[in-house]
């Protein structure tokens, strides 16, 4: 099957610069229900404690403080599954109050994955300010997320965390066995490149 792209790069892209602190809120609380909080805390920078812990109401965040954050994250050296497993928190979280009213009204009709991901781009433009996601159809249940312009993505945990976000917008459209695997190496900051699979 040739791919079909879903959803384009937009024109004239630029780096990420503010993250939505919403992302960075349902991270530290699936780190509070796992137990790994007091740990978090110590290894934060203290620079940027009080923004991200004040940061209560959705508003935006510099990209230093979210590099903090995830850089505290990254130290925990959590395990690949405890990392995808917080990730699919985060965006069971974040995709079920977006697209939640969408996702109900498409189950009378027949739900699948591909309406979650369709709308990708909008999500992306709630939780970040700059980069840009491309996504292409690669087969009847497989798909390819580009995201670009991300300095986030050198972070070990912001990867394989994300690859769990994804993971939760396909099971949030009726995908059950859901692959989630990274398809570039290095570089990260530039290109991140997401291969995913479903049945």
């Amino acid at each position: 099957m040739n791919e079909e792209c879903l959803i384009e790069l937009p024109p004239g892209l630029v780096t990420v610069s503010q993250v939505r602190s919403t992302l960075l809120q349902s991270s530290l609380n699936s780190l509070k229900n796992l137990g790994h909080f007091e740990n978090y805390l110590e290894l934060l920078n203290p620079l940027h404690k009080d923004v991200i812990l004040g940061s209560l109401a959705p508003e935006w965040l510099s990209l230093a403080a979210a590099e903090a954050h995830y850089e505290a994250c990254d130290a925990l050296k959590l395990s690949a599954e405890q990392m995808q497993q917080i990730g699919e928190d985060v965006g069971s979280r974040i995709q079920g109050t977006f697209l939640g009213t969408l996702v109900r009204r498409a189950r009378t009709v027949g739900l699948t994955p591909w309406l979650p991901l369709a709308h990708f781009q909008r999500l992306w433009v709630r939780l970040m300010v700059g980069g840009g996601v491309a996504l292409y159809k690669t087969g009847p249940k497989d798909v390819r997320v580009e995201i670009h312009l991300l300095p986030l993505a050198r972070y070990a945990y912001f990867r394989v965390a994300f690859c769990g976000v994804i993971s939760a917008g396909i099971k949030l459209g009726a995908g059950r066995a859901v692959s989630v695997r990274l398809g570039n190496a290095g570089n990260f900051e530039h290109r991140l490149v997401l291969r995913s699979a479903w049945v």
